[in-house]
């Protein structure tokens, strides 16, 4: 009985002693796990979605990121971009139905408190800037969108079709600060 004992924490003192390594290898992983990436959280905080809905149906869904306070935030380091001289939103647009998903087509249109976009730049499926952002998905197309400069705190961006209403998302040039 006590060999048995003997044999059995020999083989745990092994099989443990070899994990060891491995574990402390695989520590830094581990410790990323519970990092706070501070782009994503400022950006989750900043971002808003619009559905458009005819008939109990989405027909249209965006979302909607305001970039500015972003990466104005004090812990940009690794990943930053230029937000001076307009506003700037992070873009996702998915229209049902449709091989078209842009914003700005089809009955289409995205204001900034009443302003056109003054450049809208399509994102590539491989762009840095779709693996910052929160709630990125496949079947969407995204764009970086420039607004004209905004004097009011305040932000409203209207998201709308001619047939099926519109959407309105409230931003505010105040950031959001993380817990």
């Amino acid at each position: 009985m006590h060999k048995k004992i003997r044999i059995l924490l020999t083989s745990a003192l092994f099989v443990l002693s070899g994990c060891s390594s491995t574990l402390e290898k695989n520590s830094n992983n581990i410790a990323q796990l519970f990092t706070k990436d501070e782009i994503y959280h400022v950006s989750l905080l900043n971002t808003h979605k619009a559905q458009l809905i005819a008939s109990l149906e989405t027909k249209a869904l965006l979302t909607a990121t305001y970039l500015n306070p972003v990466f104005k935030h004090k812990n940009c380091k690794n990943f930053c971009i230029d937000v001076k001289g307009g506003e700037y939103f992070f873009v996702g647009v998915y229209i049902s139905n449709s091989k078209i998903q842009r914003f700005d087509a089809q009955g289409y249109s995205l204001t900034l408190n009443g302003n056109k976009p003054i450049e809208v730049k399509k994102l590539d499926k491989d762009d840095p800037l779709r693996y910052e952002m929160p709630m990125v998905d496949n079947w969407s197309t995204y764009y970086k969108v420039k607004f004209p400069k905004v004097d009011q705190d305040e932000l409203t961006l209207v998201f709308e079709n001619d047939r099926f209403g519109k959407d309105i998302l409230y931003f505010s040039k105040h950031a959001k600060e993380p817990f």
